[in-house]
């Protein structure tokens, strides 16, 4: 690595104790915040539980300051308690100034579905139609199985959703029914989700929820046959779906099935496999193995291929190489990327310096950011000051001042608008 050169140290600026301090009340922060938020979220429950035609007076009268975290945690346990949220969620949105988020209006969906109350359901989503508001997998949540309900009970419950947001239509279907898979997926319903596929849509998009639930549980023998069964209709698997088969073979150590199932990908058609993810994927589980050969072969081949590496794939090869005590080689890696994607420079060197710093080769960790703004390029703030700080603490102020000097060169050209 270069010799840190040696600079001119300048004198620290301290900031004036009073600059250090703002004038304004301080707001209430973690634990007491929460603490503030359960309890106007205890009176208003109270207040919605007990009910009769003064609620909203009653409402009015208590005047909690609304926030998105308090309605949200006001109808998480009004869900949880089995009562009606409707009227309360009309009153929040007609209080001046507020406007419940698209998170709130899927936790109403989920607090209808709770109750079984499908009218008020449809209310709900015709009111996220209006709003052009897209449903997420939160609001089918009260599909999970308890340990009393049986998965024929799930079903009933999915058809009857599926019944609903046919009749509302409008941009919620589309959403409806992804989230309504993907959360039965979620759950372990597949028999239940599958029935939702069979009376709605066979597409790729959902099957492709199936296989990523199958995938995730480490059922790679599910995920297959749901990979078998959508090409059944004719409707054929995408890059996503060769994708989570893959990594789950990787994930689970069958390497030598993993490489088939790379073979195969090559020769199907019309789907353009591999793609930037797949050989993300294979990079990243041969770096963590440790295989740092045969991961630069792939990134070779992404590079012969056109494709841009993301920053994850660099991240994983700084990681690799370090994890396996080749420090020279995770230098080398970062010095050569620096001309052959520009665009991933500061990222990667400040990856490096991060991992030096933490493995206590701080005057290394200095270097290396030295270096990177030599090139012209600004670090992570948090590593530099990390590794300044360090410095300070073994005595090498003087290095500390010298990364202060270089990285002070940002700040003069930003106020230049250099």
């Amino acid at each position: 690595m270069l010799p840190l050169p040696r600079l001119d140290c300048a004198p620290l600026r301290h900031p004036s104790p009073r600059a250090a301090f703002s004038a304004r009340p301080l707001a209430p922060r973690g634990s007491d915040a929460d603490a503030s938020t359960a309890a106007a979220s205890d009176a208003i429950v109270r207040h919605v539980a007990t009910g009769g035609s003064s609620l909203e007076a009653d409402l009015d009268r208590l005047d909690p300051a609304l926030s998105h975290t308090l309605v949200a945690s006001t109808l998480r346990v009004l869900t949880d308690r089995g009562v009606p949220a409707e009227r309360f969620f009309a009153w929040a949105s007609l209080r001046g100034g507020f406007s419940p988020s698209a998170h709130a209006h899927n936790l109403l969906v989920e607090n209808a579905g709770k109750l079984a109350d499908y009218r008020a359901m449809s209310r709900a989503l015709a009111l996220m139609s209006q709003r052009r508001l897209s449903l997420t997998d939160r609001a089918f949540a009260f599909l999970a199985p308890s340990g009393s309900s049986r998965s024929s009970c799930v079903e009933d419950a999915a058809r009857a959703v599926l019944r609903v947001l046919d009749d509302v239509g409008g941009p919620c279907r589309a959403s409806g029914v992804f989230s309504l898979v993907k959360a039965l997926a979620s759950t372990g319903e597949f028999d239940a989700a599958m029935s939702v596929i069979e009376e709605t849509r066979r597409t790729v998009r959902y099957y492709n929820v199936l296989v990523a639930a199958k995938c995730k549980a480490g059922d790679f023998v599910g995920a297959r046959e749901v990979f078998d069964e959508m090409r059944r209709p004719g409707c054929d698997p995408d890059a996503n779906t060769w994708n989570y088969l893959l990594g789950c073979l990787l994930k689970n150590g069958r390497l030598a099935e993993a490489c088939g199932l790379v073979e195969t990908m090559e020769r199907s058609e019309p789907v353009e496999v591999p793609d930037s993810l797949t050989y993300e994927i294979l990079t990243y589980h041969a770096c963590k193995a440790g295989k740092m050969d045969s991961a630069m072969q792939i990134l070779e081949q992404m590079f012969s291929a056109n494709i841009t590496p993301r920053i994850t794939i660099h991240t994983a090869f700084i990681k690799g190489y370090f994890n396996a005590g080749r420090i020279e080689d995770a230098y080398k890696y970062v010095n050569d990327m620096s001309t052959r994607d520009r665009y991933s420079v500061n990222r990667n060197y400040s990856m490096l310096a991060k991992l030096l710093r933490k493995s206590g080769r701080t005057i290394d960790a200095g270097r290396v950011l030295y270096e990177l703004m030599e090139k012209g390029l600004r670090p992570d703030h948090s590593a530099y000051v990390k590794v300044a700080k360090d410095l300070h603490k073994m005595g090498r102020g003087d290095l500390a001042a010298e990364l202060k000097v270089m990285f002070q060169r940002f700040s003069v050209q930003a106020d230049t608008g250099q």
